[in-house]
């Protein structure tokens, strides 16, 4: 089943909430701009921080274990490039991003109602197929009724079906207006649903990210990563990685659900390193040089 509204209001939203609920905070606007990082004694690589910035405000974020949820474009951005020197690391810019195209089309009627074409003219009641589907016969690979599947947000009174379709890859369709891209799309949709000849586009809109999803091709599943890295407190999460959904929404979640199992499970590993880190810091400490100063300091 679907998200029966908007993701911030019914998945996002309570995430959210549960977290600051038991004292989690959120850097909301604030980029990360580097990952800090250092070499313990016995040689192995660990992070010491995150350096942020918003505007003209900087900040270091510091933590026991650090997650990036990203895509393949944003991991590549954000791993430091002497981590490619490393075998794991380095295989994952072997994974491409390949471009997304998402359109979304308001008809008068119900597309996807088969069973009672009279019925599926009319807007009083919402008929169709309530479920994300997928088709081998369109350039877009899954689609869905929202304002069957996502009721509370995508229905509206006097209005038919709200088709949201997915086009990956969305080469071809890049380099296209958005009138274009719209009659193309509502083209296929005729050809999976005949039932809806008659019925018009009445809104529209179209949305091109230029890379996304990863482009999946012969050969490169063995560069997709785990969510456990060689660097003992740095976990990744996101549908790129390894995981047994496709790479959309769910197969992210699944790889969140992983990675929060190998934090659990090196929880000890963690703790260790947090103390080694902290005795560190203190011997660093007492032997820096001390000095006194009549001078205010600002921070």
């Amino acid at each position: 089943r679907m998200l029966k509204g908007s993701p911030d209001v019914y998945l996002s939203g309570p995430i959210r909430k549960y977290i600051t609920d038991k004292g989690g905070r959120f850097h909301l606007r604030w980029g990360c701009r580097e990952i800090l990082y250092d070499k313990a004694a016995n040689g192995e690589t660990y992070v010491k921080g995150l350096a942020m910035s918003k505007a003209t405000d900087k900040k270091v974020v510091q933590a026991d274990a650090y997650v990036a949820a990203c895509d393949v474009p944003g991991i590549k951005r954000l791993l430091p490039s002497s981590w490619r020197e490393m075998k794991f690391f380095n295989n994952i810019y072997a994974l491409v991003g390949v471009p997304v195209v998402t359109v979304q089309l308001r008809y008068n009627g119900w597309v996807t109602e088969l069973q009672d074409l009279e019925r599926s003219r009319q807007s009083r009641r919402a008929l169709g197929f309530d479920n994300l589907l997928y088709t081998p016969d369109a350039d877009f690979s899954c689609f869905a009724d929202l304002a069957l599947t996502s009721p509370e947000d995508y229905y509206r009174e006097g209005q038919g079906s709200l088709l949201q379709c997915v086009l990956t890859p969305g080469d071809p369709y890049m380099p296209l207006q958005n009138d274009e891209i719209i009659r193309r799309v509502a083209k296929q949709v005729l050809a999976l649903f005949p039932s809806s000849q008659g019925l018009e586009v009445i809104w529209s809109s179209v949305v091109k990210i230029g890379q996304s999803l990863y482009r999946e091709r012969p050969g490169k599943d063995p560069f997709r990563p785990d969510q456990k890295t060689p660097v003992k407190n740095f976990f990744l999460a996101g549908s790129y990685t390894k995981q047994d959904y496709i790479d959309s929404m769910e197969g992210a979640t699944l790889s969140g659900r992983q990675a929060s199992a190998y934090i659990c499970n090196a929880g000890e590993e963690l703790v260790a390193l947090r103390k080694q880190l902290a005795a560190f810091e203190s011997q660093e400490q007492m032997e820096a040089p001390t000095t006194t100063t009549d001078e205010l300091s600002l921070v």
